[in-house]
């Protein structure tokens, strides 16, 4: 490393503002930027003004054309300004002049609080009040709030439509009564006081009347096509350009999803094999070409219709958990184990192109799906082995890949050991513990966890430290690639014939112990070793001079190596 010393000399912090804020500005970052007029200057919206004060002085400086000054604007319509502004303090006093609330703080509560006065007025309570006030809070500078109602043959809709409706598309605040059934109000959060707040209600009203018809005539027309029928448009709709049409991708994860429920739940093969076929059907619905949100929600809904069952109904909505972080897992069988296929589906699919995720894009949410099946599978205990389940999914998409096998399924495997490693160490575990275990055991993310709850409980125990000094001094000495097997009638020393009659007696331990998921004994067994490895390197050299006695050691040694990594790589492990 190389380091230096800049000195600078100080300099007035006005002098210094000029230069830094314009950049400050320029610098923030947005999803999608705007040019306006011939200037090339890009931010999320206009910029009409600037104020920028250090005290109670201007920063002179100009952007693009646009001085900054000590003037600001009020609410558009209500107050529109301009408003001089002398210092900091005064800036606060001046917007409420100018009916901008301007604590976010300040307007979530006037919303809260008149959303839920509202909703009391008749008989009810808002519905996901929390997620839509946090967007709602800044869409608005001075919240006025409003009560609309709808006709009620609107309420004959499926409520997830409704509230859609009410909350995605016009961020109205639905209202529930009790037992959680839908009114036919709506809370709407207006950005303007006005004489007369019926026509503004009037108005949102007459806005949510339309998509209500729309909902009801599409909700009536898909009804009238089966599920099944609609499953058979997928071959018409292309999932992606190298990996075949919808159809195609759900018959390779109906075969997956079958041969995984004949391992971890054979009673449930129709099941997973009705969901597996409908699960889709509902993408070239009326309904969900218009509200795309509500995928899986109407193929339940359609499927109950026609009397599918509820188990599977459930199912097709359930294979789309868990959706995000934190998200709840399918409770079905059929949901479970079709969103686990389904993701494996897609995430071999893209390996297998070249569409892996980088620190800035992951345009199939591959991190997500890798996250949604370790999920379900820790959740549900099942036990299965995620390398065959890749390996099986590359062969159900042979003629659609052009990586190499091998090459896909190295960048798979280090995926998901990342994405278990990131999700043991959020939930606590010790980063050394995790990336012990993981180095060789990553694909039974139920058996890594009990290996690594093992380890935290062990590494608790006094002598910790010692006991994985001494695995590391075995594994450290080994050559790599180095293989043999120890034969006892090169044995000098009586320090390496107890050790070999050590390592076998707890090699039998182990092995039976291992079999039986049984890792708190597992280590206790190996933690016998300790005494005789360490009598081992305290009276016998390993690299003696016979090329035999040698190569014979080191086997000794490799074997019990072997025996510490059926459980975790030891070197891993930190001990300072």
């Amino acid at each position: 490393y190389v380091a230096a010393v800049k000195e600078e000399e100080s300099r007035p912090a006005a002098e210094v503002l000029v230069r830094i804020v314009p950049g400050l500005i320029t610098s923030l970052h947005f999803p999608k930027f705007q040019r306006w007029g011939s200037s090339p200057l890009r931010f999320a919206r206009p910029i009409r003004w600037i104020l920028c004060l250090f005290g109670s002085e201007v920063v002179p400086f100009n952007l693009e054309g646009i001085r900054a000054g000590r003037s600001t604007m009020g609410h558009r319509f209500m107050a529109p300004g301009p408003f001089e502004v002398k210092d900091v303090r005064d800036y606060f006093k001046v917007l409420r002049k100018g009916k901008v609330i301007l604590d976010p703080e300040e307007r979530r509560e006037i919303i809260r609080e008149a959303v839920r006065e509202a909703a009391a007025g008749v008989g009810g309570k808002p519905v996901g009040e929390e997620n839509l006030l946090e967007e709602v809070v800044y869409l608005v500078e001075y919240p006025v709030v409003l009560r609309g109602e709808v006709d009620k043959k609107y309420l004959a809709l499926p409520r997830e439509v409704l509230v859609t409706s009410m909350r995605s598309h016009q961020r109205y605040f639905p209202v529930e009564g009790r037992g959680g059934r839908l009114k036919a109000s709506f809370i709407t959060v207006s950005n303007n006081k006005v004489r007369d707040p019926g026509v503004v209600a009037a108005g949102n009203e007459r806005v949510l009347r339309a998509r209500l018809e729309d909902a009801m005539f599409f909700f009536s027309e898909d009804l009238k096509v089966p599920l099944a029928e609609r499953v058979k448009q997928l071959k018409s709709v292309v999932f992606q350009e190298k990996l075949g049409t919808s159809w195609e991708k759900m018959e390779r994860f109906s075969a997956l999803a079958r041969g995984i429920a004949e391992k971890v739940a054979p009673e449930a093969l129709d099941e997973v094999g009705d969901v597996a076929f409908l699960c889709k059907g509902d993408l070239v619905t009326h309904m969900v070409g218009e509200f795309a949100e509500l995928q899986g929600v109407m193929g339940r809904e359609y499927a109950l219709a026609e009397g599918k069952g509820k188990a599977v109904a459930d199912g097709i909505l359930e294979h789309y958990y868990p959706r995000f972080s934190g998200d709840r897992t399918p409770a079905t069988l059929g949901g479970a184990v079709v969103s686990i296929a389904d993701r494996l589906d897609t995430i071999c699919g893209c390996f297998g192109i070249g569409i892996t995720p980088t620190g800035t894009a992951d345009p199939y949410a591959l991190r997500r799906h890798a996250l949604g099946i370790i999920a379900i599978l820790m959740d549900r205990g099942w036990r299965v082995d995620l390398r065959a389940l890749l390996k099986t999914t590359l062969k159900l998409l042979e003629g659609k890949t052009d990586i190499p096998e091998a090459r896909a399924l190295a960048g798979m495997e280090e995926f998901f050991r990342g994405r278990l490693h990131n999700l043991l160490t959020g939930r606590g575990s010790r980063h050394d513990l995790v990336t012990a275990v993981l180095h060789g055991q990553w694909a039974d993310p139920v058996d890594a966890a009990a290996r690594i709850k093992a380890l935290e409980e062990f590494a608790r125990k006094a002598g910790f430290a010692d006991l994985v000094l001494s695995f590391k001094r075995v594994m450290n000495i080994i050559p790599e690639g180095f293989a043999g097997e120890a034969d006892p009638k090169l044995l000098v020393h009586a320090a390496e014939r107890e050790l070999l009659d050590a390592s076998r007696k707890v090699a039998g331990q182990v092995e039976s112990l291992l079999g039986e998921g049984d890792y708190p004994r597992a280590l206790k067994s190996l933690a016998e070793l300790k005494k005789p490895v360490d009598a081992f390197f305290d009276g016998v050299l390993v690299m003696d001079q016979d090329p035999a006695v040698k190569g014979n050691r080191l086997a000794l040694l490799a074997g019990i190596s072997g025996l510490f990594a059926r459980v975790a790589d030891f070197r891993k492990v930190v001990t300072e």
